[in-house]
């Protein structure tokens, strides 16, 4: 990764570990677009080619500042809880 792509998600993100966490998670939505829109075309259908990476692309979109983002606190409900 060069150093400017660096800069620009430090400025995006709180921490590198929540730029991961973004950057993940929104690859993740992209490939799964990708995928949805792959089965739209057909099986007959040339297989699609693509610029980037869903990773790159992610990473990509996380510096420009482009994504807007938050975490949901988990509540009580939500929390594992481990028997004694």
């Amino acid at each position: 990764m060069d150093y400017e792509l660096r800069q620009k998600i430090e400025k995006t993100a709180k921490n590198k570990y929540e730029a991961v966490i973004v950057a993940a998670k929104l690859a993740r939505q992209i490939n799964m677009n990708r995928l949805a829109s792959e089965e739209n075309l057909g099986p007959e259908a040339p297989p699609p080619t693509y610029a980037h990476k869903v990773t790159t692309e992610a990473i990509n979109k996380l510096a420009e500042g482009n994504i807007q983002y938050r975490f949901r606190e988990a509540t009580a409900d939500e929390e594992e809880v481990y028997p004694e």
